[in-house]
């Protein structure tokens, strides 16, 4: 029964692909929200889960910075600056929100001309007929990529199949842009208080992975989109790389205390942790 398990883990981890996903704020006269969306069950990743947009780094983003239309410093390397890009591309891609400013404009676009974007480009970038750095040269934009700032540093497990090295960023949605979802990838946009998708996944209403739950968990401890990116911008990120035990019924996995989250393990279930159970869940 070991042997089973063992063969289905490579010898080497497969290496991790980049990623960014980014916890998008809001304010309302119940408390802060956050933008969700659902992925349909057939997605290569977490299908059927409540996430927040995101997904890997690709060369459009390289070639955003090549045209120096990313508002971060130099001193910033280029593959922090692609995974914000990243960001910013995904989260209009998923989810119809849009960070770029004008060119030599210093506030973000105003919601009418998001909703002309979306509906000039959006399904064009969804269906690969143009690319991301195309639409922002296109347009005369600059990705407002500071405004996306480092939460969270998650790598899936070195056993993982498939594996990610996924940012998160935390940043508040743009004044009255309107979010959706793509009717591919997503089946749904919710904006939802942090602490009730996670009492709603654990009463199995929704299927939210062990990750999203414990940054949910996270920005909760703030009250507003305004403190929770001030507290982001003075937190030193601590990179999460799971040690993943298999239990019977699920997974026992550590993570640094450092990281802050309040706990250092937890044993979480196969469809929470988003790894396929082993041949033998008992071994």
């Amino acid at each position: 029964m070991i042997t089973d398990l063992q063969s289905e883990i490579p010898n080497d981890p497969v290496t991790p692909i980049p990623a960014a996903t980014v916890i998008s704020l809001r304010d309302t006269p119940t408390g802060m929200e956050v933008l969700m969306v659902q992925r349909t069950k057939k997605a290569d990743f977490a299908g059927g889960a409540l996430l927040f947009p995101g997904g890997k780094v690709d060369d459009s983003d390289y070639e955003v910075l090549k045209l120096d239309r990313c508002s971060l410093p130099n001193d910033v390397p280029d593959n922090q600056k692609a995974i914000r890009v990243a960001g910013v591309r995904e989260m209009f891609e998923e989810a119809g929100l849009l960070f770029v400013r004008d060119n030599g404009n210093t506030q973000v676009i105003s919601k009418e001309r998001a909703e002309a974007l979306n509906n000039i480009y959006r399904q064009d970038l969804l269906s690969q007929k143009i690319t991301f750095h195309e639409m922002i040269e296109t347009e005369n934009l600059v990705v407002a990529s500071d405004l996306l700032i480092p939460f969270a540093h998650w790598i899936t497990p070195t056993t993982g199949r498939k594996r990610f090295d996924t940012h998160f960023l935390v940043a508040q949605s743009p004044n009255g842009h309107i979010a959706s979802h793509d009717g591919s990838e997503t089946l749904d946009t919710v904006w939802i208080d942090p602490l009730t998708a996670i009492t709603e996944a654990e009463e199995g209403k929704r299927r939210v992975v062990f990750p999203t739950r414990m940054n949910l968990k996270k920005v909760s401890e703030s009250t507003t989109a305004e403190s929770a990116i001030k507290l982001a911008k003075i937190t030193p990120v601590v990179t999460v790389l799971p040690e993943v035990h298999d239990v019977n019924g699920g997974r026992h996995l550590k993570i640094p205390i450092e990281a802050g989250y309040g706990i250092s393990e937890i044993t979480v279930d196969y469809a929470a942790s988003d790894q396929p159970p082993p041949t033998n869940p008992n071994t």
